[in-house]
């Protein structure tokens, strides 16, 4: 690598960072796992529209992955579209920060309703940012520092998170509903405005468009020939299907709380912390095996401990509050694993090239994450908690099966 390259590598490495630090902020405050399940359930809703907001939240992007993907795959720079993407998001922040302002002249349904579309523009933002942001930081970062960001994004935003964790969970505590969350959105819009500043930083390698590259209708009708000519993106697709049990259950841990205990903003407070202080006691643990075992050797980790988290919750929802705060700290755990291995073991089976149409083609197959959400919601209601959360954890042991399926060259065993 040339010193004018290294250069630029350093730039951008510290570009991502920055950008990192301040969306964990971000995410602290509209917390999917906390945060927003607590707001909907303080507005009267139900186990359905906690699965409706999940869904939107985490299977609304999923699921808009292809379309945008395959737009962005046309253009050689993503950086304006990623700004834009960001601005929204701003943008929709404040918005509910002033609909919640409002919150109590508004009618539960109606209130719950502005949410939810509210979110869903969030969420549909956040996909077309999401595309471009891993695209640009595959082309933006050489091999040779991938694993150090990762890693040290991982560190440094925890220790972010963990103070933007007491400070929501002081805000909870100590203001009552709905102001608690109005100033959580508005930190939430403002913290993100200054993420974007990474941004501008950033110096992008365009790509060139070739002849062959697909339209969006071209990118359906793809994708068989594309999982026999890349299988490892088809295991890949057969793991994110099966693991994303666990990621779109995890919500529920604060409605099956409610069924035992007050759920107060100070037990939804210490909530957020533990699993704040999990994700931050996890990355040493973490730093260890990607240096034994790569990605891989996380991600195998993070479904082990996710397939045993709804089994404990449902063992220590019957016992004082105490025991269920566990839940969260070892949620800490899953969430960090999931972030240093998902991304990072996508960035490794996958080329410059074709990066982006990937990204779209494992969303638009992703489809348990984007509708499990809404079946386990209702079937909450007619079947309970227990069957719904044992399943869930037999289907996310069953992804190890196709992690083994994963291969890679001799310097990253799949262990």
């Amino acid at each position: 690598m040339s010193a004018i390259q290294d250069s630029t590598a350093r730039r951008n490495f510290n570009a991502f960072l920055w950008h990192a630090i301040f969306l964990a902020l971000t995410t602290t405050f509209t917390d999917v796992n906390t945060i927003l399940p607590s707001l909907v359930v303080k507005s009267g809703g139900s186990d359905l529209q906690l699965g409706i907001l999940t869904a939107i939240m985490v299977g609304t992007p999923i699921l808009g992955e292809l379309f945008f993907a395959s737009f962005l795959h046309l253009k050689p720079r993503k950086r304006p579209y990623l700004l834009f993407s960001i601005n929204l998001r701003v943008v929709t922040l404040s918005v509910t920060a002033m609909v919640l302002w409002k919150a109590e002249s508004l009618a539960g349904q109606g209130l719950i309703s502005l949410i939810f579309m509210l979110m869903f523009i969030f969420a549909i933002a956040g996909t077309f940012a999401g595309v471009s942001y891993t695209d640009i930081l595959g082309k933006s970062l050489p091999e040779v520092l991938r694993k150090s960001f990762f890693v040290k994004r991982q560190i440094f935003t925890s220790i972010a998170i963990l103070i933007s964790a007491l400070i929501a969970r002081s805000i909870l505590a100590e203001m009552r509903y709905p102001a608690n969350y109005v100033l959580l959105f508005i930190l939430a819009a403002t913290l993100l405005l200054v993420a974007s500043i990474g941004f501008w930083r950033i110096r992008e390698k365009p790509v060139a468009i070739t002849a062959n590259t697909h339209s969006f209708l071209k990118v359906i009708r793809s994708i068989p020939a594309t999982f026999k000519k890349h299988p490892q993106l088809r295991s890949f697709i057969l793991f994110s299907n099966f693991s994303g049990f666990g990621l779109t259950l995890m919500p529920f841990f604060i409605a099956l709380a409610k069924t035992s205990y007050e759920l107060t903003g100070e037990q939804i407070g210490m909530f957020l912390l533990l699993q704040i202080v999990g994700m931050i006691v996890s990355n040493f643990l973490w730093a260890k095996i990607i240096k034994q075992h790569h990605f891989i050797g996380i991600i195998k980790g993070c479904v082990a401990l996710g397939s045993f988290l709804p089994i404990l919750a449902l063992i220590f929802v019957n016992l004082p509050i105490h025991f269920y705060w566990f839940i969260f700290f070892l949620m800490g755990f899953t969430m960090s694993a999931r972030r240093i291995g998902y991304e990072g073991l996508f960035i490794e089976i996958t080329e410059d090239e074709n990066r982006a149409l990937h990204k779209g083609i494992v969303g638009a197959t992703r489809l348990s994450t984007a509708f499990f959400p809404l079946v386990a919601g209702w079937l909450i209601g007619h079947v309970g908690y227990e069957i719904i959360f044992i399943l869930s954890s037999v289907m996310i042991a069953t992804s190890l099966y196709f992690i083994r399926q994963l291969r890679f060259p001799s310097s990253q065993p799949s262990s």
